[in-house]
């Protein structure tokens, strides 16, 4: 089994925490073990709930 274009020899595939797909570990190394789109959608959300939170703060909401 090949990893990805870039390492035809190499079987370090790793599969993702999250959504279990397999990932190149030599192109894309993650401390977390996670893919880069699971880790996009994790950064989108965390900006997603400080936008809330600074709103709460500003101006009290809940």
């Amino acid at each position: 089994m090949t990893c990805c274009d870039k390492h035809p020899g190499h079987s370090h595939a790793k599969s993702c925490k999250i959504c279990k797909s397999e990932y190149c570990h030599d192109c894309h190394p993650s401390f977390l073990g996670i893919c880069d789109k699971c880790g996009y959608k994790i950064l989108i959300l965390l900006v997603i709930v400080m936008v809330i939170m600074s709103y709460i703060a500003w101006f009290g909401v809940l």
